[in-house]
C-alpha cells in the first residue's frame, strides 16, 4: 500500500489506542465489527464475518505470529461510546509503513474512490485484534475437546480431528 493509496482516503483517523474485533448478537444471527479509537476520532466498522477471518488470518500470516487465546472485548455501553464513523465496508487492505514499522488499514466505504478511513496500528495492537477477530468468528460453535477446532457441522458431517487419529 502506497501513500498514494493513503491520499485516496478523505478521512485518517490517525495512530489507534484501541482497535477490537467483536460479534453482535445470538449465534446465527451474529454481525461482526471491528472497533477503533485513534488519535482523530472513533469508528464501528461493520464487516463481513468471512471477511473478518480473511483479515485476521492476513494479519497472523504477515506478522508470523500464532492464534494465542484472546478476552473478549469490554462490553460496550452505547453512552460511553461516541463514534465518528459507523459504517459497512466496501472493501478493506491492509498495508505496512517500513519507515514508521506500523500498519495501515484502508476501509473503503463506498464505490466513490476518496470515500475510505485510514487507521494506523502498531504490530501489537494488530495482532491482538487478529486473536479477538478468530474467536468472534468461532464463538457460538462447539469446539473439538482435543484439539479446540471448531466443528463446522456442515451437511450433518462432523468435524474430523487429526489428535484422534
Amino acid at each position: 500500500m502506497s501513500a498514494d493509496d493513503q491520499a485516496h482516503a478523505r478521512h485518517d483517523l490517525g495512530l489507534c489506542r484501541v482497535f477490537e474485533a467483536e460479534s453482535v448478537g445470538p449465534p446465527g444471527q451474529r454481525f461482526f465489527r471491528l472497533r477503533a479509537t485513534a488519535e482523530h476520532g472513533t469508528a464501528l466498522i461493520w464487516i463481513e464475518k468471512e471477511h473478518l477471518s480473511e483479515l485476521a488470518h492476513t494479519v497472523k500470516r504477515t506478522l508470523r505470529t500464532s492464534v494465542k487465546p484472546s478476552f473478549p472485548p469490554q462490553p460496550l455501553n452505547p453512552d460511553d461510546f461516541l463514534v465518528d464513523f459507523d459504517f459497512k465496508v466496501v472493501s478493506i487492505a491492509l498495508g505496512h509503513d517500513r519507515a514508521s514499522q506500523r500498519y495501515m488499514l484502508l476501509a473503503q466505504v463506498s464505490e466513490e474512490e476518496d470515500d475510505a478511513i485510514v487507521l494506523w496500528l502498531e504490530a501489537d495492537t494488530l495482532d491482538r485484534m487478529a486473536d479477538q477477530a478468530l474467536d468472534a468468528h468461532d464463538a457460538g460453535r462447539p469446539r473439538c475437546p482435543l484439539c479446540g477446532a471448531a466443528d463446522p457441522d456442515v451437511d450433518g458431517r462432523r468435524h474430523v480431528c487429526p489428535r484422534a487419529n
